[in-house]
């Protein structure tokens, strides 16, 4: 088994999301940020990156016709698995290591006796074929060449691959660069039917004399600048793995997992199961795509590794189970989370009610044994058959509020909303709304206002939208200045009960995020027919009061106001 640092995890996979995501739908989950301008080395040091500062923007002199666009002609090697050493340039977090060994490559054997390998180096993303000429021995060599071209502003940036080397610029503080390398710009590499190796100059690009594969720029053709892709440690090779057959006359059920996020949020969701025999198909990716486990007395076992498909035709996704624990980073002293791949993830498994539950984390990742990137990570994932019952659902959770309609004409706040309850128990999202509060009275988006609506609305349903996006599940616009405060509340109406959240705001004066405590008690709790209990209690099954939120065998008695009364049994995990 290996280890990784989470605090080197990075979500640098095509594209970002911010917003709660559905565990079929194929959307990225933010993970923590890696220090922007900052890499973890293999011996855990940790060094900031200093690209070389931009040359003056004058002219351009390169021939955007020597980019090669077109794929050529030749043998197509393009199920291949890429496992690398790399670091990548994000938008939000600067220069990080997005080392991965489950990225998807291109290899052309030519017709023309030349090696073309696509998208090098990775996350330039430039969508071009990069040329390289067979040399003695199995051996390839890529010169150095135009890969890319981009309209800036004021200026277009040509890019070229190179041969690029580390140079510090304070060894004692930990700061370095990546230069282009002076004289010999030539990158060799190791090929052989559609198998692609580097050789061992290119291992560690940190250790004097050894570079690594990287991308510059220009707008002059004269002045060069180290622009972030960079890699090393190249291994392209035929993807063997299948996808999971699910058996022939095997019944899918609906089951619900609940879990914690990567950011710490309870979270829960409904995916298939199908139980056939001592084996148990799970389906955790997207549609028809299942992790097989196997059922031994109480525990259900699932080996990391099993192949769960292709991500947007940018990388290879795995099953794969990870034990997260505390530990010191040497580099800086604080305490991080590290994760460690297991060879396989174990559930206790009840066989009375097929439940299962772990400790661990289920992962859908890129690669078999990288932990720094993935889709989604299930932290504690507890698997069980859901029956619904009555449910305060939990908070909402602030997020952002702008205060812009000096310059824009509006102001928005933003928030996540998660379809779980407080104790982080999976709730029915159709049944779940919210509402807004502005200046301590709730509020009614009007079309007056909110062109996108055709009626006024007080509740929101969970995922909706409007037309012009003014208002959804994560955020609404707000076209004039309140005055004081601005919230949102949660409404549930499952187990022919209505229960509400804590009103949470953002004060507007402070910028401060508080509670205002709802009492679904106090206010009596309305039936599905509308009316108010006078009074509700619960106990515990020796008949002690116990909390509304106790974990357990929980008795909750209704008290109409009529003296009618009525008992229910809660099992809240």
């Amino acid at each position: 088994m290996k280890k990784f640092t989470l605090s080197v995890l990075v979500a640098m996979l095509t594209a970002f999301s911010a917003s709660a995501q559905s565990l079929t739908t194929p959307a990225l989950q933010p993970l923590p940020a890696f220090s922007p301008q900052k890499v973890a080395l293999q011996s855990n040091q940790v060094i900031d990156l200093e690209p070389q500062s931009a040359p003056a923007l004058i002219s351009r002199a390169a021939d955007a016709s020597a980019i090669i666009t077109e794929t050529p002609e030749g043998t197509l090697y393009d199920q291949v698995v890429v496992s690398y050493g790399a670091l990548g340039r994000n938008w939000l977090y600067g220069i990080m290591d997005v080392s991965t060994d489950g990225g998807m490559g291109k290899i052309v054997d030519g017709a023309d006796g030349n090696v073309y390998i696509y998208n090098l180096p990775t996350y330039l993303n430039a969508g071009s074929w990069v040329k390289a000429e067979r040399a003695e021995n199995d051996t390839i060599i890529i010169h150095r060449q135009l890969i890319d071209q981009r309209e800036g502003s004021d200026a277009v940036y040509d890019y070229y691959i190179t041969k690029v080397v580390w140079e510090w610029t304070d060894q004692a503080a930990g700061e370095g660069r990546f230069v282009e390398a002076q004289g010999d710009t030539d990158i060799k590499l190791l090929y052989k039917n559609g198998e692609l190796l580097s050789i061992d100059a290119n291992k560690d690009p940190y250790v004097d004399g050894n570079y690594a594969i990287g991308a510059v720029y220009t707008t002059d053709g004269v002045n060069f600048t180290w622009e972030g892709a960079t890699n090393w440690n190249l291994h392209y090779q035929p993807l063997t793995d299948g996808l999971v057959q699910l058996p022939e006359g095997a019944e899918l059920e609906t089951i619900t997992v609940s879990y914690t996020n990567i950011q710490g949020t309870p979270s829960a969701e409904q995916v298939k199961v199908a139980f056939v025999g001592n084996e148990v198909y799970l389906n955790v990716y997207q549609e028809g795509v299942y992790a097989k486990g196997t059922i031994e007395g109480d525990k259900l076992t699932f080996k990391s590794g099993q192949y769960l498909g292709i991500y947007y035709d940018t990388y290879y996704l795995f099953f794969v189970g990870e034990r997260y624990k505390t530990v010191v980073d040497e580099s800086t002293g604080q305490e991080v989370q590290a994760a460690e791949i297991l060879d396989e993830l174990v559930f206790d498994y009840n066989p009375e009610d097929r439940s299962f539950k772990t400790d661990d984390a289920l992962v859908i990742n890129v690669g078999k044994t990288s932990a720094r990137l993935y889709l989604t990570a299930l932290l504690a994932p507890s698997f069980y058959f859901y029956q619904e019952i009555p449910a305060v659902p939990a908070n909402p959770v602030i997020t952002n509020y702008s205060a812009s309609y000096s310059q824009w004409g509006y102001n928005a706040l933003q928030f996540t909303i998660s379809a779980t309850d407080v104790d982080g128990n999976f709730i029915v999202p159709e049944k779940l709304t919210w509402m807004a509060y502005i200046d301590d009275e709730p509020f009614i988006f009007s079309p007056d206002d909110y062109t996108g609506l055709t009626d006024e609305m007080e509740e929101i349903p969970y995922g909706f939208s409007d037309s012009n996006f003014d208002i959804y599940t994560s955020f609404f616009t707000i076209y004039f200045e309140p005055a004081k405060n601005v919230g949102i509340q949660t409404i549930y109406r499952g187990g022919d009960q209505e229960n509400r959240s804590d009103i949470v705001y953002f004060d507007l004066a402070t910028g401060q995020i508080y509670n205002e405590p709802f009492d679904n008690v106090a206010v009596g709790v309305k039936n599905v027919n509308g009316e108010k209990a006078a009074a509700v209690s619960y106990h515990d099954a020796q008949g002690r009061q116990v909390s509304a939120n106790a974990k357990g065998l929980v008795i909750k008695t209704v008290t109409q106001a009529d003296g009618t009364r009525r008992s229910m049994k809660l099992i809240r995990k």
